[in-house]
């Protein structure tokens, strides 16, 4: 099916196995005659979904950018890759952003 839910991003606070589902194409402007879903599950194992602001991720972050900076064709996005929290919409527009930096294309306004 073309789209399955009617927002690019549905949270379900309760009585539900999974916490949120995400249908990225909203968020992309991709057609396509078929969709994927993301589904969030909560858990307290393994690692954090989003990056946890303390003093020793800081220090972590500063090494891998000096690392990047002394690395050609490495660039750091997203939540993980900065370190910092984004919401979903806010990714998908960097992302794209720096894609049309690497194509060369001019940059797009994005509709608020």
């Amino acid at each position: 099916m073309p789209v399955a839910q009617p927002a690019p991003v549905i949270n379900y606070p309760n009585d539900h196995l999974y916490t949120r589902v995400t249908e990225f194409k909203y968020l992309s402007g991709q057609e396509h005659p078929k969709t994927t879903l993301v589904y969030e599950y909560p858990t307290d194992e393994g690692d954090p979904y989003y990056p946890v602001p303390t003093a020793a991720n800081a220090a972590l972050y500063a090494k891998y950018q000096a690392l990047a900076s002394d690395t050609p064709n490495v660039q750091f996005l997203g939540r993980l890759g900065t370190y910092k929290y984004y919401n979903m919409d806010q990714v998908v527009a960097q992302s794209l952003a720096f894609y049309s930096k690497l194509a060369g294309l001019p940059r797009r306004e994005i509709a608020a």
